[in-house]
């Protein structure tokens, strides 16, 4: 039996779950120079909080200090003003490879409570004609059973409130140097920003992260700097001197000679340049920081969807002129996505995306939802960087499955649902209720929303690593005829971010993404910090 004492303990961590937030910041901000020094900057800082105290993790951040400077660190410790305390630390390495030391560094003050001990952190060189290549391969994998935490081990609903906490950690790895050296994010050079790269982190499980890195080799391009001159003086050198008596035998010679020098500096290039080949995707969003000029809010519907699902919510943000029809993108039943763009004022164009299959998988929605963002930001004129989600029925799976696919170009600011079965819904009851309208019960899209669907088991798994800086606000319907989804499973997300509204009306599925009191509630969360709150009545 469970003691009174044990009871209430338990109890009390478990209205803790409303309290959560990210209590913990880790920050990595490296310089690479080019004699291939590079420049390491650490934070570790924490906020106070009851789980913290449960897991006896009180970190005495002055002898921290003390241990980081006989590691060879300048260090000093720090508060900030939302009650954050902790260390920051800076160190210059001669070279990559004198950075896996921090394996070692780690097993001391607090990254010897917060990192885990068996956290990967491989640094491999390969020499370059042009560019020499350090590749460097790290995961971070935070989780309660993981962590080197003395005292208390919790268990039971208190160890998966813990582990909570340990997963709400805030984790950012920032990436600098100066244009000649290119950063790879492990899948691809962003060229548009190729020497500053940086991930954002959750304490979210099993994050597989590699950094490629290319750094010039003088002696290749001194070499080669002296070759081209060499080159460029002959070449002027025949130019000047013999150019009047060339003849046509003469200049397809020099035809000849010109596209033998291409090829071979082809093949230098080819032998010597190192392969960059990619690493399995990050399982964390990868947005490289880039200035924006309008923030797009893109709204997909759900099953019977049509283009004209959000024109009434369109038409109320548009006449509070707090944003814009931006236009909407088309996707065929073979994935195509066509869209068309109007001008937006606010710098807050609403884009509608329509599927042609309102019935189709999961899996092709969401497919067909990155075309579209991809084809819309093609076709946009202004750049963006940040993105905001509004999903209605299934419309909202597709967006929170899109929020946590494993890499994506844009950062998503805030997600909105209407009534989704982010948990699934009851097969039987949706089949039997849409059937008469026609609806095929049997099709991908019901198959996949189906509670305990081979569709809804992975985007649970997924959603362990929801990002914790993306705003949510969910909308639950409990009205009317069509009461199809539960409560629990359109607040789902819940379970998994504390930066959660929520919030139930007596309206029908079907109309509830139609309301002016929901209006309101959307307007003033998605555009309320982009302008003067305005007066309305409740």
């Amino acid at each position: 039996m469970m003691s009174t004492k044990k009871k209430g303990i338990l109890l009390s961590f478990l209205m803790l779950t409303l309290l959560l937030g990210g209590c913990i910041r880790i920050q990595y901000d490296a310089t690479i120079h080019t004699d291939q020094s590079v420049t390491l900057k650490t934070t570790y800082a924490a906020k106070e909080h009851p789980v913290a105290r449960l897991l006896n993790l009180n970190p005495n951040w002055k002898g921290y200090v003390k241990q980081a400077e006989k590691n060879g660190y300048a260090a000093k410790t720090f508060k900030t003003k939302d009650d954050y305390e902790g260390i920051r630390m800076q160190k210059t390495f001669a070279n990559f490879k004198d950075m896996t030391s921090i394996k070692d560094e780690w097993k001391t003050g607090i990254g010897g409570i917060l990192i885990p001990p068996d956290t990967k952190f491989d640094m491999k060189k390969s020499d370059g004609f042009w560019f020499d290549t350090y590749r460097l391969d790290t995961n971070i994998d935070l989780s309660i059973d993981r962590l080197n935490i003395k005292g208390y081990q919790p268990t039971g609903q208190v160890k998966k409130l813990a582990d909570r906490y340990i997963r709400q950690a805030d984790i950012e790895i920032k990436l600098h140097g100066p244009k000649v050296i290119g950063l790879q994010n492990g899948e691809k050079i962003d060229w548009s920003n190729y020497h500053d790269v940086s991930w954002k982190l959750y304490g979210t499980k099993a994050n597989q992260l590699q950094l490629i890195a290319y750094v010039p080799n003088p002696t290749g391009w001194i070499i080669t700097g002296i070759v081209l001159l060499i080159g460029v003086g002959l070449f002027l050198y025949w130019v000047f001197h013999r150019v009047r008596k060339l003849r046509r035998q003469q200049l397809k010679t020099i035809s000849i000679s010109l596209l033998v020098c291409l090829i071979v500096g082809g093949g230098a290039w080819w032998l010597f340049a190192e392969d960059t080949s990619s690493a399995p995707p990050p399982t964390r969003q990868i947005v490289t920081q880039g200035k924006s000029e309008i923030v797009p809010t893109f709204l997909v519907h759900g099953l019977f969807g049509t283009e004209r699902t959000f024109v009434p919510m369109i038409q109320n943000f548009t006449n509070k002129k707090v944003a814009d029809d931006g236009g909407r993108c088309d996707v065929t039943r073979s994935g195509k996505a066509t869209c068309s763009v109007n001008p937006s004022p606010t710098g807050y164009p609403l884009v509608r995306i329509v599927f042609a299959d309102d019935e189709a998988s999961l899996a092709d929605q969401q497919k067909w939802l990155n075309a579209a963002i991809a084809a819309y930001d093609a076709k946009q004129k202004a750049t963006f960087a940040d993105i905001q989600l509004v999903g209605h029925s299934m419309g909202g799976v597709d967006v929170v499955a899109y929020t946590v696919q494993e890499e994506m170009p844009y950062h998503v600011r805030k997600v909105v649902t209407l009534d989704s079965p982010i948990a699934g819904s009851d097969y039987a009851k949706l089949g039997l209720t849409l059937a008469p309208l026609g609806t095929n019960t049997n099709s991908p899209a019901i198959r996949d929303l189906a509670k305990g669907s081979p569709a809804m088991n992975n985007l649970t798994k997924r959603l362990e690593t929801w990002p914790r800086d993306v705003l949510v606000y969910s909308f639950g319907a409990k009205g009317g005829d069509f009461n199809l989804i539960s409560l629990k499973s359109s607040f789902a997300l819940e379970n998994y971010t504390d930066n959660i509204q929520t919030k139930s009306y007596k309206y029908d599925h079907f109309t509830i993404h139609r309301r002016e009191p929901v209006f309101r509630e959307i307007r003033n969360f998605l555009f309320k910090e982009n302008r003067v709150t305005e007066e309305e009545s409740s």
